[in-house]
């Protein structure tokens, strides 16, 4: 940052403005999130920062600290939990992947002057749902560059792992969220896992 104090005052105006853009954008992630839960008959069970460790809290922590542990909506998992039908386990979370730029250029977390230009990078959800998958495997699955942008299918014995990804714009409104929704549960019933239903219009 310049030493030009006008400059600075000029950019911490921009600083102003951009945390009140982050929560208007959080506050809508929320209530979509919330919308696709009920949607779907499924109660959060809290979230789980990706791209980084979570903020830290009650006294922890250390100004060594990445910067981004303060921003972990960048990359975050929402997580509705499990559901025991007969004798299988559907274990279903959504993605929110707020900027795709490090991952498309492959770049070092810290250095986001490599990132791609927001301008070609993407804000996702990534749908991931799994059956017969224990918790601890499926807590380890990342979506790398791939599995963000296409779809991941992953098949072992009787358990299966599916993600799929869509445009954050794409859940501009409940009709369109509904239409994400039920491409989700028809990928679902094309892949073997029957279990995951919406609610009918």
């Amino acid at each position: 940052m310049t030493n030009n104090k006008k400059q600075v005052e000029d950019a911490l105006i921009e600083v102003r403005k951009a945390y009140r853009l982050l929560y208007t954008y959080q506050r809508r992630v929320m209530d979509i999130m919330q919308f696709i839960g009920d949607q779907v008959s499924r109660s959060y069970h809290g979230g789980f920062s990706k791209f980084s460790n979570t903020a830290p809290r009650e006294g922890r922590g250390s100004l060594d600290n990445w910067a981004w542990d303060w921003l972990n909506m960048y990359c975050y998992e929402f997580h509705f939990g499990d559901k025991f039908i007969e004798e299988d386990t559907i274990t279903f979370s959504v993605w929110l992947v707020s900027d795709t730029g490090c991952y498309d250029s492959a770049a070092d977390a810290l250095n986001i002057e490599n990132f791609s230009n927001p301008e070609i990078s993407t804000t996702k959800l990534v749908f991931v749902i799994g059956k017969n998958i224990l918790r601890a495997e499926f807590r380890e699955f990342y979506p790398d560059l791939k599995a963000i942008t296409n779809d991941f299918i992953e098949q072992k014995d009787k358990s299966i792992m599916l993600a799929k990804s869509f445009n954050l714009s794409s859940f501009l409104n409940i009709d369109e969220t509904k239409n994400c929704l039920n491409e989700f549960a028809s990928f679902c019933h094309r892949n073997n896992i029957l279990e995951f239903n919406i609610l009918s219009s």
